[in-house]
């Protein structure tokens, strides 16, 4: 069920899904660098081995690159949407934005 605030503003249903994009392509991204960093940890368990363990082999980086595109795109495409164009400029988009998050993680119904 969404929240008053949310179900107040009528969010729609797919400016929702956009916000539920941009919490995907941010975990995304958060799980391809805590599984690199537990890699290197296990390949370069010595302290001597500090440098090899932070840097990223040029697939991991450019995996890394290709999940921060996503993300970027995802929030980009959010702003974007009529709902946060309008809000910004009636001048309460920290509400909508608050909204919006809460209702990304509620289930739509």
């Amino acid at each position: 069920m969404l929240t008053a605030s949310a179900e107040l503003l009528s969010l729609p249903i797919d400016l929702i899904m956009l916000q539920q994009s941009v919490l995907s392509a941010d975990q995304a991204v958060g799980d391809h660098a805590l599984a690199v960093r537990d890699r290197r940890r296990a390949a370069f368990p010595e302290a001597w081995q500090a440098v090899q363990r932070c840097t990223w082999e040029a697939g991991e980086q450019a995996e890394f690159d290709r999940r921060w595109e996503a993300y970027v795109r995802a929030g980009a495409a959010v702003r974007a949407h009529p709902v946060l164009v309008r809000a910004r400029v009636l001048g309460i988009e920290p509400a909508v934005l608050q909204a919006l998050r809460e209702a990304a993680v509620e289930p739509l119904s």
